[in-house]
């Protein structure tokens, strides 16, 4: 009997086990914003060896919290933090587009690698569709592709957007995406703003010429359908090209949750 007893505690425990490692983790995620600074780093004079500092700092301090993820937004416009092949190094990390930290250091590649060591996932957060967060605004050495290729973008309110459906312009997002996959061991990619920019009153998005050039089936009356169609079209060709080259990369969607207007229902 006391070997019975032993044999049925030691199958217990076992089962406990199997179930803990069956049972998905929790997924805890933060959101590091660097537009205009919010998140990270804290002033665009900051010099290399204090963006570092800064990050470090936060990324201990999320440890201590059990944080398990950081969704990082590399990519807050048609910029870049880390070494790009085709997009300018963002201002908000040095002060001027194009220019690259000094001394030089490889921001992306650092934070995560100090976010593995910390046994926490790197969530790379990208903007597909936002060019140029504030058109106004002066802006030192401007990104040359808004000129070279005028075409595949609009302004609308304060913001210069790439044309959702312009085919040329979910290629180029395409590459852009595929780069960052190929040289960085990011767990996933996430995409913020997906979708076509918050509507302005009394004021429509420009893209009629668009529509009337490649809206095909659906012009000439039914245009939200198609844009609708130009959204599902980028995410199901940015999957394909993240699971292409990295099967095991995730993909994440900030989805558009405003469900109801208390302006407009009480309840």
């Amino acid at each position: 009997m006391r070997h019975l007893l032993i044999l049925f505690i030691l199958l217990i425990q076992l089962d406990q086990i199997r179930s803990q490692e069956s049972t998905p983790r929790e997924f805890r995620g933060v959101w590091i914003a660097t537009v205009a600074n919010i998140d990270w780093p804290s002033s665009k004079n900051l010099s290399s060896e204090e963006q570092k500092k800064e990050i470090i700092n936060l990324l201990d301090l999320l440890k201590n919290m059990n944080f398990n993820a950081i969704i990082f937004q590399i990519r807050p416009a048609a910029d870049a933090f880390y070494n790009s092949k085709y997009e300018p190094w963002s201002s908000y990390l040095t002060g001027e587009n194009d220019k690259a930290p000094a001394p030089y250091y490889d921001p992306l590649a650092f934070i995560i690698e100090e976010t593995h060591n910390r046994g926490i996932e790197f969530h790379a957060w990208l903007n597909p569709y936002r060019a140029m967060v504030n058109i106004h605004e002066y802006q030192s050495n401007p990104f040359k592709l808004t000129y070279e290729h005028s075409e595949w973008f609009i302004n609308y309110g304060k913001n210069k957007y790439f044309n959702p459906g312009v085919p040329q312009v979910r290629a180029y997002t395409n590459k852009i995406v595929k780069d960052i996959v190929q040289n960085y061991d990011i767990d996933a990619i996430h995409f913020d703003d997906y979708f076509y920019p918050y509507k302005i009153k009394n004021q429509d998005f420009p893209d009629a010429d668009t529509f009337k050039k490649y809206g095909g089936v659906f012009y000439p009356d039914r245009l939200t359908d198609w844009r609708r169609d130009n959204v599902n079209l980028i995410i199901r060709q940015l999957i394909q090209t993240i699971k292409s080259t990295k099967p095991w990369v995730q993909i994440g969607i900030s989805p558009f949750g405003v469900w109801r207007n208390k302006n407009d229902d009480a309840r």
